[in-house]
Protein backbone atom coordinates (compact mmCIF):
# COMPACT_ATOMS: atom_id res chain seq x y z
CA UNK A 1 0.00 0.00 0.00
CA UNK A 2 2.78 2.50 0.81
CA UNK A 3 4.27 2.64 -2.58
CA UNK A 4 1.06 3.82 -4.16
CA UNK A 5 0.75 6.92 -1.91
CA UNK A 6 1.85 11.10 -3.26
CA UNK A 7 5.51 11.92 -1.88
CA UNK A 8 4.95 13.76 1.12
CA UNK A 9 1.26 12.71 1.70
CA UNK A 10 2.06 10.45 4.92
CA UNK A 11 4.60 11.03 8.13
CA UNK A 12 7.57 8.92 7.51
CA UNK A 13 9.07 6.14 9.13
CA UNK A 14 12.53 4.20 8.91
CA UNK A 15 12.92 3.71 5.40
CA UNK A 16 10.72 7.16 4.37
CA UNK A 17 7.81 4.75 4.33
CA UNK A 18 4.22 5.98 5.75
CA UNK A 19 4.01 4.49 9.27
CA UNK A 20 1.20 2.27 9.20
CA UNK A 21 -0.36 4.47 11.95
CA UNK A 22 -0.51 7.64 9.58
CA UNK A 23 -1.56 4.84 6.86
CA UNK A 24 -4.54 3.55 8.60
CA UNK A 25 -5.42 7.40 9.63
CA UNK A 26 -5.77 8.81 6.38
CA UNK A 27 -8.00 5.80 5.00
CA UNK A 28 -10.32 6.59 7.59
CA UNK A 29 -9.77 10.06 6.52
CA UNK A 30 -11.13 8.77 3.03
CA UNK A 31 -14.14 6.79 3.90
CA UNK A 32 -15.39 8.93 6.53
CA UNK A 33 -15.52 11.91 3.99
CA UNK A 34 -16.99 9.95 1.19
CA UNK A 35 -20.00 9.36 3.50
CA UNK A 36 -19.96 13.07 4.22
CA UNK A 37 -19.91 13.89 0.87
CA UNK A 38 -22.74 11.42 0.30
CA UNK A 39 -24.65 12.34 2.70
CA UNK A 40 -24.34 15.99 1.37
CA UNK A 41 -24.93 15.77 -1.77
CA UNK A 42 -25.80 12.73 -2.79
CA UNK A 43 -24.55 10.16 -5.35
CA UNK A 44 -24.47 11.52 -8.70
CA UNK A 45 -22.95 14.82 -7.16
CA UNK A 46 -20.30 12.91 -5.78
CA UNK A 47 -16.92 12.36 -7.17
CA UNK A 48 -14.06 10.74 -6.63
CA UNK A 49 -11.81 13.67 -7.46
CA UNK A 50 -13.76 16.07 -4.76
CA UNK A 51 -13.30 12.67 -2.55
CA UNK A 52 -9.56 12.40 -2.91
CA UNK A 53 -9.23 16.41 -2.72
CA UNK A 54 -11.06 17.10 0.50
CA UNK A 55 -9.80 13.69 2.23
CA UNK A 56 -5.98 14.33 1.34
CA UNK A 57 -5.85 11.14 -0.23
CA UNK A 58 -3.99 10.73 -3.41
CA UNK A 59 -6.25 9.26 -6.51
CA UNK A 60 -4.24 6.53 -7.63
CA UNK A 61 -4.15 5.43 -3.77
CA UNK A 62 -8.02 5.31 -3.59
CA UNK A 63 -8.04 3.39 -7.26
CA UNK A 64 -5.54 0.86 -6.53
CA UNK A 65 -7.86 -0.42 -3.36
CA UNK A 66 -11.15 0.69 -4.22
CA UNK A 67 -12.50 -0.19 -8.25
CA UNK A 68 -15.06 2.37 -8.36
CA UNK A 69 -16.93 4.71 -6.44
CA UNK A 70 -19.77 1.82 -5.91
CA UNK A 71 -16.86 -0.29 -4.01
CA UNK A 72 -15.83 3.06 -1.94
CA UNK A 73 -19.03 3.77 -1.38
CA UNK A 74 -20.15 0.26 0.56
CA UNK A 75 -16.60 0.39 1.86
CA UNK A 76 -17.82 3.90 3.98
CA UNK A 77 -20.88 2.34 5.17
CA UNK A 78 -19.15 -0.67 6.38
CA UNK A 79 -16.55 1.44 8.58
CA UNK A 80 -19.63 3.69 9.98
CA UNK A 81 -21.15 -0.04 10.81
CA UNK A 82 -17.84 -0.53 12.57
CA UNK A 83 -18.07 2.73 14.20
CA UNK A 84 -21.67 1.84 14.91
CA UNK A 85 -20.72 -1.60 16.66
CA UNK A 86 -18.06 0.19 18.44
CA UNK A 87 -20.74 2.58 20.23
CA UNK A 88 -22.97 -0.40 21.02
CA UNK A 89 -21.97 -0.61 25.03
CA UNK A 90 -23.86 -2.95 26.68
CA UNK A 91 -23.52 -3.57 30.78
CA UNK A 92 -20.64 -6.69 31.41
CA UNK A 93 -22.19 -8.67 32.96
CA UNK A 94 -25.32 -8.86 31.63
CA UNK A 95 -28.40 -8.47 33.91
CA UNK A 96 -29.62 -12.04 35.04
CA UNK A 97 -32.69 -11.85 33.93
CA UNK A 98 -33.44 -12.21 30.01
CA UNK A 99 -36.36 -9.56 29.76
CA UNK A 100 -34.20 -6.84 31.38
CA UNK A 101 -31.54 -7.89 29.26
CA UNK A 102 -32.96 -7.60 26.15
CA UNK A 103 -35.11 -4.21 26.84
CA UNK A 104 -31.43 -3.14 27.74
CA UNK A 105 -30.49 -4.65 24.26
CA UNK A 106 -33.48 -3.10 22.57
CA UNK A 107 -33.11 0.63 23.85
CA UNK A 108 -29.62 0.51 22.63
CA UNK A 109 -30.05 -0.62 19.02
CA UNK A 110 -32.78 2.31 18.90
CA UNK A 111 -30.66 5.18 20.74
CA UNK A 112 -27.95 4.06 17.65
CA UNK A 113 -30.06 3.10 14.79
CA UNK A 114 -32.12 6.55 14.98
CA UNK A 115 -30.21 8.93 15.07
CA UNK A 116 -30.03 11.77 12.18
CA UNK A 117 -26.90 9.81 10.95
CA UNK A 118 -27.84 6.58 11.29
CA UNK A 119 -31.54 7.49 9.86
CA UNK A 120 -29.46 9.30 6.75
CA UNK A 121 -27.09 6.32 5.77
CA UNK A 122 -30.44 4.08 5.37
CA UNK A 123 -32.07 6.20 3.20
CA UNK A 124 -28.96 6.37 1.23
CA UNK A 125 -28.66 2.87 0.96
CA UNK A 126 -31.69 1.92 0.72
CA UNK A 127 -31.80 4.32 -2.56
CA UNK A 128 -28.93 3.20 -4.27
CA UNK A 129 -28.55 -0.49 -3.27
CA UNK A 130 -30.83 -1.72 -6.11
CA UNK A 131 -28.54 0.09 -8.77
CA UNK A 132 -25.53 -1.83 -6.79
CA UNK A 133 -26.81 -5.42 -6.02
CA UNK A 134 -23.28 -7.38 -5.59
CA UNK A 135 -22.17 -5.00 -3.52
CA UNK A 136 -24.90 -4.53 -1.69
CA UNK A 137 -25.63 -8.35 -1.07
CA UNK A 138 -22.02 -8.37 0.09
CA UNK A 139 -22.33 -5.39 2.46
CA UNK A 140 -25.44 -7.41 4.03
CA UNK A 141 -23.65 -10.42 4.10
CA UNK A 142 -20.48 -9.24 5.79
CA UNK A 143 -19.88 -10.88 9.61
CA UNK A 144 -16.98 -9.18 10.21
CA UNK A 145 -18.75 -5.77 11.22
CA UNK A 146 -22.43 -6.95 11.16
CA UNK A 147 -24.65 -5.58 14.31
CA UNK A 148 -26.50 -9.43 14.18
CA UNK A 149 -23.66 -11.00 15.22
CA UNK A 150 -23.58 -8.92 18.49
CA UNK A 151 -27.05 -9.71 19.29
CA UNK A 152 -26.34 -13.23 18.30
CA UNK A 153 -23.58 -13.29 21.56
CA UNK A 154 -26.15 -11.93 23.54
CA UNK A 155 -29.09 -14.59 23.21
CA UNK A 156 -26.61 -16.86 22.86
CA UNK A 157 -25.66 -15.98 26.64
CA UNK A 158 -29.05 -16.28 27.85
CA UNK A 159 -29.19 -19.39 25.97
CA UNK A 160 -26.76 -20.90 27.45
CA UNK A 161 -28.23 -20.06 30.99
CA UNK A 162 -31.65 -21.90 30.14
CA UNK A 163 -32.95 -18.66 29.08
CA UNK A 164 -34.24 -19.02 25.74
CA UNK A 165 -34.74 -22.20 23.71
CA UNK A 166 -33.26 -21.00 20.29
CA UNK A 167 -32.22 -23.70 17.29
CA UNK A 168 -30.59 -20.85 14.77
CA UNK A 169 -29.39 -18.25 16.81
CA UNK A 170 -28.18 -16.25 13.67
CA UNK A 171 -31.86 -16.78 12.54
CA UNK A 172 -33.34 -15.16 15.91
CA UNK A 173 -31.02 -12.14 15.68
CA UNK A 174 -32.51 -10.81 12.64
CA UNK A 175 -35.96 -11.52 13.98
CA UNK A 176 -34.94 -9.86 17.01
CA UNK A 177 -33.40 -6.72 15.43
CA UNK A 178 -36.82 -6.25 12.92
CA UNK A 179 -38.90 -6.38 15.71
CA UNK A 180 -36.93 -3.44 17.56
CA UNK A 181 -35.67 -1.77 15.17
CA UNK A 182 -37.90 -2.27 12.05
CA UNK A 183 -41.13 0.30 12.64
CA UNK A 184 -39.53 2.73 14.55
CA UNK A 185 -37.27 3.62 11.99
CA UNK A 186 -39.36 2.98 9.19
CA UNK A 187 -41.37 5.62 10.73
CA UNK A 188 -38.32 7.86 11.87
CA UNK A 189 -37.24 7.99 8.05
CA UNK A 190 -40.73 8.52 6.44
CA UNK A 191 -42.55 10.85 9.44
CA UNK A 192 -40.67 11.45 12.09
CA UNK A 193 -39.43 10.00 15.51
CA UNK A 194 -42.17 8.50 17.80
CA UNK A 195 -42.39 10.08 21.31
CA UNK A 196 -40.37 8.64 23.23
CA UNK A 197 -43.55 7.29 25.84
CA UNK A 198 -44.99 5.37 22.26
CA UNK A 199 -41.34 4.51 21.78
CA UNK A 200 -41.02 2.88 25.18
CA UNK A 201 -44.55 1.38 24.47
CA UNK A 202 -43.68 -0.30 21.69
CA UNK A 203 -39.89 -1.64 22.42
CA UNK A 204 -41.75 -3.44 25.17
CA UNK A 205 -44.69 -5.51 23.06
CA UNK A 206 -41.69 -6.70 20.47
CA UNK A 207 -39.86 -7.79 23.93
CA UNK A 208 -42.55 -9.71 25.17
CA UNK A 209 -43.48 -11.09 21.62
CA UNK A 210 -39.65 -12.08 21.08
CA UNK A 211 -40.14 -14.10 24.29
CA UNK A 212 -43.34 -15.22 24.01
CA UNK A 213 -41.81 -16.71 21.27
CA UNK A 214 -38.00 -17.84 22.25
CA UNK A 215 -38.46 -18.23 26.35
CA UNK A 216 -37.41 -21.34 27.76
CA UNK A 217 -40.54 -23.54 28.76
CA UNK A 218 -40.25 -25.79 31.95
CA UNK A 219 -40.52 -29.04 30.76
CA UNK A 220 -43.91 -30.96 32.42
Amino acid sequence: MADLLEAGEFKRGPGGRPTRQEAERKHRDLLTTTKRLLLERGWDATSIDEISRQSGVAKRFVYARYADKATLFFASLLHFRDEWIAATRIPDPLPEDVHDGLILLGRTLLDIALTDEALAIARLFIAEASRFREQAKLFIENETSNPLEAIARILQFYADRGALDIDDVRLAAETFFMMIVGVPQRLAMLVQREPPEQETRRLGAAVKLFLDGCRQRPVP
